[in-house]
């Protein structure tokens, strides 16, 4: 089929709908989405308010940016046209937007390590770091989804950060436990610890979160064994822009560390914004933890040249 073909009326009009759709809930702006597909600023919006017919090049392009294949893209559309046309819609709610499923999101497993010093720490091993992370993005698109479904925002966009810090930790926790072969189990809410092992010899295990370049931190400073969990929100592409204002409204896990602390390694600290006085780990025992997870997309600072090139900080 020629580049230029345009498809039947409908549907093309439908696809264009569907481009719409899947912009806005990606939370992409039409610059955004015309950067990422290679196409003129201008075409998105020409597209999308119908003055500019959509050919089979373009809607290859605008899918591709938006992580899905043309035929994915096509077959979306098509039952949106359905829908539309048999006067129903794709989801349950009657003027719901239609958002399809995002895949399941799979975290690569070179982005582990040190799983002795883990192991040594913890007693768990690196599929238990990984199945907690992937877990806990199932969890939040599915939520997400719903949400945007209903022409809600994201949960990002709806809570607190510090709210948002707490439910990832709690879902992060939950993950761990499920994926420690039977070696811990999930505390009750606001209990220490948080996680409680269930057998000889192994720690208590603390789950702490922290968002972007921010240490973890407690009610209390309490001695024990730690895992850290740090995040940064991104885009549902997988994209990623420091600093606050390039901020998305999806969860991205971007390090996670373990180590055993002392009451020593915390410093109190009255954050603004925070209810009463918090137990901040300090950033020199922050930083001899182990790092046991990293991905490098997601740095929500920038590299610095040091002793391992161009990030001193790598696993």
């Amino acid at each position: 089929m020629p580049a230029d073909h345009v498809p039947p009326p409908n549907l093309a009009a439908a696809t264009a709908r569907a481009v719409a759709e899947l912009r806005r809930a990606a939370s992409l702006t039409m610059e955004d989405l015309a950067d990422l597909a290679g196409l003129h600023r201008t075409s998105v919006g020409l597209v999308e308010r119908g003055e500019r017919s959509l050919t089979i090049d373009s809607a290859a392009r605008l899918a591709g940016a938006l992580g899905m294949r043309l035929s994915d893209l096509v077959a979306h559309a098509e039952r949106s046209l359905a829908a539309r046309e048999s006067g129903g819609v794709v989801t349950a709610q009657a003027g719901a937007t239609i958002v399809e499923r995002r895949p399941k999101r799979i975290v690569d497993p070179r982005l582990v390590g040190r799983e002795a010093e883990l192991r040594h720490v913890t007693g768990l091993g690196v599929d238990a770091i990984l199945s907690a992370i992937e877990s806990t993005y199932e969890t939040l698109d599915l939520i997400d989804d719903e949400l945007i479904s209903r022409s809600s925002p994201p949960i990002s966009g709806l809570v607190e950060l510090a709210n948002l810090s707490s439910m990832i930790g709690n879902l992060l926790g939950a993950g761990v436990a499920a994926g420690s072969a039977g070696a811990y189990v999930r505390n009750r809410p606001h209990s220490f610890p948080d996680l409680v092992p269930q057998r000889t010899g192994l720690p208590d295990l603390e789950v702490k979160t922290a968002l972007e370049s921010n240490s973890p931190k407690g009610h209390l400073p309490k001695p024990g064994t730690y895992l850290t969990f740090r995040y940064v929100l991104g885009r549902r592409d997988g994209t990623f822009s420091r600093g606050r204002e390039g901020r998305g409204d999806t969860v991205w896990v971007w390090e996670v560390r373990a180590g055993v602390l002392t009451e020593s390694d915390f410093a109190i600290s009255n954050t603004p914004g925070d209810s009463g006085k918090t137990a901040v780990i300090r950033g020199p025992s922050f930083q001899s933890m182990a790092r046991v997870f990293y991905d490098p997309r997601f740095l929500p600072y920038a590299r610095r040249s040091g002793p391992y090139g161009d990030d001193p900080l790598r696993l």
